[in-house]
């Protein structure tokens, strides 16, 4: 028999990863976001905004639009992965096996938002918005986009009510579309030469997915949840 309380005690973490609200108060978010909004590369792929440098003022703007977001979260990495990447360049496993953490502060590495800067009243009846994720580029290619947009789509459907989910991507960023479609993703429709980057015109593709296609994915149904492991 399914309980209402299965894998609520995860419901903020998955395997190598936590999530915590994005706070314009928090200062390890305030730290790494400048870090990854001024990226140029990730500028390109995370938005369709014009490419340019950032300043304080554009940082305190985006973090303080986070915190509107329907749920907008720092991208963390657990201890134990922070301690297997540590290990994997060179340092010592000692201070994981005596039990104590070598970072006090959470490691973020990214951003990942719905509904970004917020719903409109009169538009949540659709019980759809979009998602957004950043990352910083030393973590990227590496699957923790993958492992956290799972996350996020799952926390829309069990506890947002959410009907689907959007996205859009622009035509040149391919990875991202290859990974958004074997999440279930769907293709939807695409703006025709709606982005101008780098000198050329690009196509933007919008993505969804549904309530029943991800209870498909997980092999699940109304009311249920099977925990991803």
């Amino acid at each position: 028999m399914t309980s209402a309380m299965d894998g609520i005690k995860d419901a903020f973490s998955t395997k190598r990863l936590y999530y915590i609200k994005a706070d314009p108060e928090d200062a390890n978010l305030r730290a790494i976001l400048p870090q990854i909004a001024h990226e140029p590369v990730v500028q390109a792929l995370a938005w369709t905004f014009i490419t340019r440098p950032k300043g304080k003022a554009d940082f305190d703007v985006l973090i303080q639009t986070l915190a509107k977001s329907l749920l907008a979260v720092s991208i963390c990495l657990r201890p134990e992965e922070e301690e297997a990447r540590r290990v994997a360049a060179g340092g010592s496993g000692e201070a994981q096996q005596s039990g104590e953490s070598t970072n006090a502060k959470p490691t973020v590495i990214g951003v990942m938002m719905l509904g970004y800067g917020g719903v409109h009243p009169e538009l949540a009846v659709h019980r759809r918005t979009a998602l957004g994720i950043m990352l910083a580029e030393p973590y990227q290619g590496r699957g923790y986009g993958r492992e956290a947009v799972n996350w996020m789509m799952d926390w829309g459907f069990r506890f947002a009510g959410l009907h689907s989910i959007v996205l859009g991507v622009s035509a040149f960023n391919e990875k991202a579309i290859r990974l958004y479609k074997s999440l279930g993703f769907v293709e939807e429709g695409r703006m025709r030469e709606s982005r101008y980057f780098n000198r050329k015109w690009h196509d933007e593709l919008l993505f969804a997915i549904k309530e029943d296609e991800w209870e498909k994915i997980r092999g699940t149904s109304a009311g249920q949840f099977n925990v991803q492991m």
